[in-house]
């Protein structure tokens, strides 16, 4: 609770913003997979795909739990873990992520209902078809979720937090567990069903790098008038190291500080707002680093 409301005074102007973005990404995620994936026999990445196996396993013994409800309670204690050793920020939003994509998981109309069954069973027959959208909508869900400094919780934390403490890299984690999912579902339900769902995790994962590069290292270059505010700021809110350059504006002559910095990408929100706090009018250029050697130090997320 007291971290709960940490997150609530914490200083950020677009706060309820990202939280309905947030939100809105949880629906579009779970529009994917209710309307397409789940129905085509696929699986989903991530704890999503957990549950799925949970509940058709159960299914076998007559209990009948929804995938809904065994994926949030899958996230219970890897919230706790992303509080302790991941970052309060991003796991309270993720939080709200894993809660109304339950919800919404629960909730929504079957695409029968909405478009007529006729008209539904041409997607669902069609295993290709289902994967690409199944894909592209939970992808475009995930990605702007991760674009706010949230995630869909489970997957996204656990790899966050083994990447702080193994030195591993996020990806490698989650290509770990995801690869573990498709074996499961090859082995216990269906290989054909296992290959569809490499391919819509595939297009997701394509998605989701459009619009937001998860796993990478970013390499910030700002220009501003406004030096000392600005790196205590940042310091207040990254742990990373800042490289302070003198600068010229080619135009006006005016001198001006080039600040430098390499982060990881779920800190690049909060590198932006703090920097558009501080000097609104200052010049920040991102670019993917392809490789960063040296003292790079991995710590929490916010």
């Amino acid at each position: 609770m007291r971290d709960f409301l940490a997150f609530i005074k914490y200083k950020d102007k677009r706060k309820f913003q990202n939280i309905i973005i947030t939100m809105l990404g949880a629906a579009l995620y779970s529009v994917g997979l209710n309307w397409f994936i789940f129905p085509a026999g696929q699986y989903p990445g991530g704890f999503p795909g957990v549950a799925q196996l949970i509940s058709n396993y159960l299914n076998t013994f007559d209990i009948h739990i929804g995938t809904n409800i065994l994926w949030f309670g899958l996230n219970i204690p890897v919230f706790y873990l992303g509080f302790k050793s991941v970052g309060k920020r991003f796991t309270v939003l993720s939080m709200v992520s894993v809660a109304f994509g339950a919800l919404a998981l629960g909730f929504l109309p079957s695409l029968e209902n909405m478009i007529g069954a006729d008209k539904a069973i041409i997607f669902h027959q069609d295993s290709m078809l289902s994967a690409i959208l199944g894909g592209v909508i939970a992808g475009v869900g995930v990605g702007i979720t991760l674009k706010v400094g949230s995630s869909t919780g489970g997957m996204d934390i656990v790899s966050q937090y083994l990447s702080i403490k193994k030195n591993g890299s996020v990806g490698t984690y989650s290509f770990i567990i995801n690869g573990a999912i498709i074996l499961l579902v090859g082995f216990t339900a269906n290989w054909y069903y296992a290959a569809y769902t490499i391919i819509n995790l595939f297009i997701s994962s394509v998605v989701i790098d459009k619009i937001h590069t998860r796993h990478n290292k970013l390499t910030l270059m700002i220009v501003t008038d406004k030096r000392d505010e600005l790196v205590t700021a940042l310091h207040k809110r990254v742990y990373r190291g800042i490289t302070i350059l003198p600068a010229e504006g080619a135009y006006t002559r005016k001198e001006k500080t080039l600040l430098m910095m390499v982060i990881a990408s779920f800190e690049l929100y909060n590198v932006i707002s703090t920097i558009n706090e501080i000097d609104p009018v200052a010049f920040t250029n991102v670019t993917k680093s392809q490789n960063v050697f040296g003292n790079f130090v991995k710590t929490k997320v916010d």
